[in-house]
């Protein structure tokens, strides 16, 4: 599917938190701006996953993407996903990121 999340690579991401493969919504810069703010730190977590077929396709299946398909249509793109995977070794590699932002009102 045409940008899905689980599409991009974790390379796009960055290692910086907040960078998010182009995509808006980071409160840092905004609140450097705003003098309410103090104390700002930035972390991101990065953890390297296995997904074995079944649960990859579980996640799939979770995501209003897909949920939103016909029911025949979507029985359809999860199987063919689950043979691709079966077909490669079963599964697939996932990096999951979470970033955290705090800051203090002064």
């Amino acid at each position: 599917m045409v940008g899905a999340p689980h599409a991009e690579p974790a390379s796009a991401y960055g290692e910086v938190p907040g960078s998010w493969a182009g995509q808006p919504g980071w409160p840092e810069e905004e609140c450097r701006l705003d003098g309410r703010f103090t104390d700002l730190r930035a972390v991101r977590y990065r953890q390297d996953q296995h997904y074995d077929t079944g649960r990859y396709v579980g996640y799939l299946a979770s995501l209003s993407r897909y949920r939103v398909l016909p029911s025949g249509r979507r029985e359809r793109v999860l199987a063919e996903t689950a043979q691709v995977l079966d077909a490669h070794g079963g599964g697939i590699g996932m990096t999951l990121f979470s970033d955290l932002f705090l800051a203090r009102a002064r």
